[in-house]
């Protein structure tokens, strides 16, 4: 018995939350990871890759440089534009370099996709972050900015950025934003949908990717997919840009070098403002349950809402004085006599003042006990009773009914008449009782 009463307990709860567990780790998979090396790549023609933006840039006459370091990245921006850093994976570029992308010359323009709250606070820009979303949305441009007029919807809504510290374009519901910060101009974009190959047919998408990154006649394209080492470890070994080979496509760009020797994430970079950490809790510093992928699969609300309703269904089992769980039949620890029992629940129905209720169980019990003496089923109703007993009492059926079926006042001495009226009725019908005395006695009247 024990242990079925905590299955009727467990099993509830065991397949909601295998639910929710395959529901977080399905979105979970579905999520592209940062690292690797096909996302937001201008070479990759995966869904998660950015080929179709590049091909399209190159169409345009825009020239496309790839760097994988940021070190290059940055160096190569300082020399002037007018140019835009494209900043793919802000997540991944050690907290040391992203000042510097604050204090890069007036003519270049840096385009971040999905930078969370460390990367942002470590870039010095005072941009508060919302969200995440569970996926993006694409809402109503709302801004005048030409390129996004031309786009309408687009998919850039997982992230929200309050740029009220500044003068700012905000659109798609602070989704998208550009301000000044110094002297470069900055622009924010909540998710990476625009620019995946297989999310670019999607509402606006493609144009509006376009048209962010077409802007200048040059990109920086930042493609990094491992999390970069302290500068401090690789000092004394200078790393320059090298030029893109002129007998490859522009789109191709150059490798600016050997890779970084960082090791890949223990967790999976998201682009998602998380806590604890040095500048993003990717980098390490947070705890195995707020970086596991079920705990950011769902957004901070939804784990909080789940506790309070169980903190209330607990608070609520104990000022009910009850037990979790639905109700167990158990067998009695001792045997209670008939007697003591019917007195327990009488004194239960004094208490409740329920004089109708207790007359309705005795005139119940008394139309059972009246058709087993008639050979009648348990389930006659209560006229064909009344009609077999007023024949054989000689009284009219209307007061026979009211006997077996009628109601009385709120008064304790009309209850106890009724009762032992209806208990000399199936005296009398069943041979324990002298109609004449029962009426004599007046419990019939």
């Amino acid at each position: 018995m024990k242990s079925r009463r905590w299955l009727r307990f467990v099993l509830p709860l065991v397949v909601v939350a295998g639910l929710a567990t395959m529901t977080g780790v399905a979105h979970v998979v579905q999520q592209p990871d940062p690292t690797d090396a096909s996302f937001l790549s201008p070479t990759s023609d995966e869904g998660d890759g950015a080929r179709l933006l590049a091909d399209a840039l190159t169409s345009a006459g825009v020239r496309i440089t790839v760097h994988r370091s940021s070190l290059d990245a940055l160096a190569d921006a300082e020399v002037g534009g007018p140019v835009t850093l494209f900043v793919t994976t802000p997540e991944l570029m050690h907290p040391s370099y992203l000042p510097r992308l604050a204090a890069l010359p007036e003519q270049v323009r840096v385009v971040m996709v999905a930078p969370g709250q460390d990367q942002l606070t470590a870039a010095g820009l005072s941009v508060p972050v919302g969200g995440p979303r569970w996926t993006a949305t694409a809402p109503q441009p709302g801004c005048s900015t030409d390129y996004v007029n031309a786009a309408g919807p687009a998919a850039v809504q997982r992230l929200r950025y309050d740029v009220s510290a500044y003068q700012a374009v905000r659109c798609y519901n602070d989704g998208l934003v550009e301000f000044r910060s110094e002297r470069v101009a900055m622009t924010l974009v909540g998710a990476a949908d625009p620019f995946r190959n297989d999310r670019a047919d999607e509402h606006g998408n493609r144009a509006l990717a376009r048209g962010l990154l077409a802007r200048d006649p040059a990109v920086i394209w930042l493609d990094l997919h491992e999390r970069e080492p302290d500068p401090d470890d690789s000092a004394g070994r200078p790393t320059e840009p090298q030029q893109p080979d002129p007998g490859t496509d522009d789109h191709q760009g150059d490798d600016s070098g050997e890779r970084p020797d960082g090791d890949l994430p223990d967790e999976e970079p998201t682009g998602e403002p998380q806590d604890g950490g040095e500048a993003d809790s990717t980098q390490g510093g947070g705890n195995g349950v707020s970086d596991s992928p079920l705990a950011r699969a769902f957004p901070p609300a939804v784990w909080a809402t789940l506790a309070l309703l169980a903190l209330a269904a607990l608070a609520l089992a104990a000022a009910s004085a009850r037990r979790l769980g639905a109700p167990v039949a158990e067998p009695l620890p001792v045997r209670v006599r008939a007697a003591e029992t019917v007195r327990g629940l009488g004194g239960l129905y004094q208490r409740a003042g329920a004089r109708s209720t207790s007359l309705a169980t005795l005139q119940g019990a008394a139309r059972a006990r009246l058709a087993e003496h008639y050979g009648l089923p348990a389930d006659v109703p209560a006229d064909e009773v009344a009609e077999r007993v007023a024949a054989t009492v000689g009284q009219p059926v209307l007061e026979v009914r009211h006997m077996l079926s009628g109601g009385v006042e709120d008064s304790d001495e009309e209850l106890a008449r009724a009762a032992t009226t209806v208990q000399n009725l199936v005296r009398f019908v069943t041979g324990q009782q002298n109609w004449q005395q029962g009426t004599d006695e007046g419990n019939l009247t």
